[in-house]
């Protein structure tokens, strides 16, 4: 039986709340002046995997990231800029026929990238 934290409920709120999925350290800035340790985020990170409650998002060349196993199906964009990852709803259809001839597609992931609003508007 884990232990409880008392940290455990503001991680899982700090990933709920986020726009697309966060890095431990990501998660760890969002819980500032509570005195939670990166050891500590990661520690919960890693039982909530184990628990079912999130999933692990990685990107090509960016930390592991996390999210609510809960999300409905969805897809993320990177900012190219400050690295700020979203969540993209929905899904667009007909996927499977860019799989070659005689292929059968039981998964994929759609991973966009370019600018975010914020840094748009700063360029």
């Amino acid at each position: 039986m884990r232990r409880y934290s008392r940290f455990r409920k503001p991680v899982q709120d700090a990933l709920r709340l986020a726009a697309g999925p966060l890095s431990a350290t990501d998660v760890q800035a969002r819980l500032g002046g509570t005195g939670i340790g990166l050891a500590t985020v990661y520690r919960l990170l890693k039982e909530g995997m184990e628990d079912g409650d999130l999933v692990c998002v990685e990107l090509p060349g960016g930390p592991r990231r996390f999210e609510p196993a809960d999300r409905p199906h969805h897809h993320h964009f990177e900012c190219v800029v400050c690295h700020t990852v979203y969540d993209v709803p929905g899904c667009p259809g007909g996927i499977d026929r860019l799989a070659p001839e005689g292929f059968k597609l039981d998964q994929y992931e759609l991973i966009l990238s370019g600018r975010c609003p914020e840094c748009v508007s700063s360029s």
